[in-house]
């Protein structure tokens, strides 16, 4: 499972792939575009690869459909974020942000203080879906 965090303009996330049950690998689920804006992906790993090549490509059109098992996040440089979940997409300025399997962590780390990289570790040893690689 995925975690995504956001603080101070920093994203990160965790590399675990994971279908079913089985590790399988790891992959990338962050990409930046030259104009400095990020996504991330959380949930289906071809969903998450189509909403990366949605953004890339300019966000042009509807972006991928969201379900419960898939969720994506924009970080834009003037620090404004856009969470898109099966709800709809939500657009604000946070201190920090989160989503995914240890959102609540990782919630949790940055109010106390962590920056995004060391709350997506924190969720390493308290989410239960056990994530072992990091990346920003």
């Amino acid at each position: 499972m995925t975690t995504l965090a956001y603080r101070n303009g920093v994203l990160a996330a965790d590399t675990r792939m994971i279908q079913g049950s089985a590790i399988i690998g790891n992959v990338i689920k962050i990409v930046r575009r030259d104009d400095g804006c990020m996504a991330g992906g959380a949930g289906d790993c071809a969903w998450v690869q189509g909403f990366h090549r949605w953004f890339l490509d300019g966000e042009q059109g509807d972006h991928p459909t969201v379900d419960d098992h898939a969720k994506g996040m924009i970080v834009r440089p003037d620090k404004t974020v856009e969470m898109y979940e099966q709800g709809g997409m939500l657009k604000f300025k946070p201190a920090f942000a989160a989503m995914g399997s240890g959102k609540e962590f990782a919630l949790g780390a940055m109010w106390m203080g962590a920056t995004a990289e060391k709350a997506v570790r924190a969720c390493f040893e308290l989410d239960p879906s056990r994530v072992a690689t990091s990346q920003c």
